[in-house]
């Protein structure tokens, strides 16, 4: 009786842990969505798997949540790579909050993501005073 109830719960643990694994697998941060609530998800399938007795490190954690951003993330994980001190999840998270902060303030009901051709103000003008002398 014993040994089949450690049978049963062994399968039951084992099923339980594919499904959490491929729903963190598959998980990504859609258009719209906050990255606030996509790292809170993130931590809870982690923190799942850790009462499964799956251990992940702390970096391979801060790797899938940057893996699974959207792409106009990809200049905040190349700064993040770039200026990475030892940060922990925590500090990632509000890294992100703030990113994703200054991202939408800068984006207009109007705006497309097309690039902007700048123009010099000065092309044209005559300078006053003649050209410089040596």
């Amino acid at each position: 009786m014993k040994l089949d109830l450690v049978e049963k719960f062994q399968k039951t643990a084992r099923q339980e842990k594919y499904e959490v694994i491929n729903a963190l697998m598959v998980y990504k941060l859609k258009k719209g969505d906050y990255v606030y609530n996509h790292v809170q998800r993130m931590k809870r399938y982690v923190e799942c798997l850790e009462r499964l007795n799956v251990n992940f490190d702390e970096e391979l954690v801060i790797d899938m949540v940057l893996k699974f951003l959207l792409p106009c993330y990809h200049q905040f994980i190349m700064a993040y790579h770039l200026n990475n001190t030892g940060t922990i999840l925590a500090q990632l998270h509000n890294l992100l909050r703030t990113t994703e902060s200054g991202m939408k303030k800068n984006q207009s009901p109007t705006s497309t993501n097309a690039p902007v051709i700048t123009i010099a103000q000065n092309k044209g003008k005559k300078m006053k005073g003649g050209p410089k002398q040596n």
